[in-house]
This record gives structure tokens, C-alpha cells and sequence, in this order.
């Protein structure tokens, strides 16, 4: 009999060990993980939707980037996801790392186009299945600005469909002051693989942009100010971008690329936690509370 008691009372006590371990945790910053693909999909089963309902994606490309690495568009939105995943209780997704360079610089050695269209359907099933998962609050930080198109219109069917809710960022087009801030001038939107781009990616790995060639090239033919409406050329001249004639020169101060970060990513976290307020009020409102 005492043999009998002390197995169940094993039992018992091995039951609420495994049941205590596969409860949910409070937070995401309480699990072993933030990225979703660190997880089982039993123990994603019991996180979604119970510890979070919140997922950022970040997509990019591929392309030349003057001195900056061709994989800059990724690693930017990469950088700002591992920023804000905390203050979002936020998992992050596995970024989607290939998209629609445009064709001024598509045959620079390394860029790799995705069609438009095939971008649209690939991020639609993307997307798709996030919600599946149980995910109800999307952000995407798109680093690159060839996929706004595809991703908008894949976005507007995937809401009109499931009702989830979705917010994409363009970083280069949002909190304008912030480069004003830390580098002084005046505040504008970023060029291509220019003083912010750089700062992005240098406040996450500085060896990824290339200051001996910076130098060995000269800043004013890695880039260049655009051309005025009218002309159209391919391809491009300069693979890096700057705003306007004379701004947009690289700093490699890497303090100050970590200040203009925290800064970008501070406002992108601000702008979707509004958001998942307003839409979680929205929908009390609908079902009548």
C-alpha cells in the first residue's frame, strides 16, 4: 500500500512538474525565445494567442548599396525588429530576405529581383499563414521600398479576408526629425545606402559597411543626389542615393548610429502600440461592449 501511495504521489508530483512547464509565461520576454522559429510547434500551440497575438515581420532584398552591403535592406529591418520586440510584446517572424530590387541597379554583382507580382502572392501566403498561427496584430517593417506596392495590395486582401489586423512601416518615410537630432541639418527623408542607411546597419554590425572602399571610391561618386523629374536612365549611375546634393554623407560613428536607431525604432514601437489599442477598442465596440 505505502508503495502504491508513494508511485501516485510521484505521479502526481511529475504531473505538476510537466503541467507547470507547459504554461504559458506572461510575457514574450519570459520565454526562452523571441523568434518564432526557435519553438516546437507545440509550445508555439500554447504562446499563440495566450502570451501574444503580436508578430513583426521584417522583409527586404537583396541590391547594391555603394559601400553599404547588398544585404542592407535586411538587415535594417532586422535590426529595428530586435529593438522594439520587447516594448511590443512582439514575437519576430523569419524575415523575408529576397524582393523586388528595382532595375536601375539589378545588374550590380549580388541584387536579386522578385517579380512584382509573384512578391504580392508570396507575401499574401506569408502572411496568410501567421494568422493562421493564431497571430491577430501584424507588423511588417519593409526595408525596402520596391515591396511597398506588393505588400500593400497582398495586406488589403488578407484584411478584407480574415479581418486581422496589419501595419507596415517604410522607415525611410516616418520620424523625418530623427536624423536632425543626431547628425544635425535639417530633417528629410533617407536616401539609398546614405548617412541612415549606414546608421542603421552600423549600430547593428559596423563591419558591415565598407569604409576603405567609401574612401578609395570617394563619397561623391559611391552617390549622388537624384536626378529631376524627366530624365530616366538604366542604370542608375551611383548605386547609393543621397536626399539632396551635399546631405546624406556617411558618419561611421557608431554612438551616434545607435542613438538614431533607438530613435526610429522608439517611434516605429509608439506608432503600432497605439494601433493594437485602437483596434483591440474597436473591436469591443463592435461586439458591443
Amino acid at each position: 500500500m505505502r508503495k502504491l501511495a508513494t508511485r501516485l504521489t510521484c505521479a502526481f508530483t511529475a504531473l505538476m512538474l510537466l503541467s507547470t512547464s507547459l504554461m504559458p509565461q506572461t510575457k514574450v520576454k519570459d520565454l526562452k525565445s523571441h523568434h518564432m522559429q526557435d519553438f516546437a510547434w507545440m509550445r508555439l500551440a500554447q504562446i499563440v494567442p495566450k502570451v501574444t497575438d503580436r508578430v513583426i515581420l521584417p522583409i527586404g532584398t537583396v541590391e547594391s548599396h555603394g559601400a553599404c552591403v547588398i544585404g542592407t535592406d535586411n538587415y535594417i529591418p532586422q535590426n529595428l525588429a530586435e529593438h522594439i520586440w520587447e516594448k511590443c510584446n512582439a514575437l519576430i517572424a523569419p524575415a523575408v530576405n529576397h524582393g523586388t530590387t528595382g532595375a536601375s541597379i539589378a545588374r550590380f554583382p549580388g541584387s536579386i529581383m522578385i517579380r512584382p507580382e509573384i512578391m504580392e502572392e508570396y507575401l499574401y501566403d506569408v502572411m496568410k499563414d501567421l494568422i493562421r498561427s493564431g497571430f491577430k496584430n501584424i507588423l511588417i517593417i519593409n526595408g525596402h521600398g520596391g515591396n511597398t506596392d506588393p505588400l500593400k495590395k497582398a495586406m488589403t486582401r488578407l484584411h478584407l479576408e480574415t479581418s486581422a489586423h496589419l501595419l507596415t512601416v517604410d522607415w525611410w518615410k516616418v520620424d523625418f526629425e530623427a536624423v536632425a537630432e543626431v547628425y544635425g541639418g535639417k530633417p528629410q527623408q533617407s536616401g539609398h545606402g546614405d548617412l541612415e542607411e549606414a546608421a542603421l546597419v552600423l549600430s547593428m554590425r559596423p563591419d558591415l559597411v565598407d569604409k576603405e572602399m567609401y574612401e578609395k571610391v570617394g563619397k561623391d561618386n559611391v552617390g549622388r543626389a537624384g536626378v529631376e523629374d524627366g530624365y530616366f536612365m538604366l542604370p542608375a549611375w551611383a548605386t547609393s542615393r543621397l536626399p539632396e546634393k551635399g546631405f546624406g554623407y556617411m558618419d561611421f560613428d557608431v554612438k551616434k548610429a545607435k542613438e538614431y536607431t533607438q530613435k526610429k525604432a522608439d517611434h516605429i514601437a509608439g506608432v503600432f502600440l497605439e494601433a493594437v489599442q485602437r483596434w483591440e477598442a474597436n473591436e469591443k465596440l463592435k461586439m458591443g461592449n
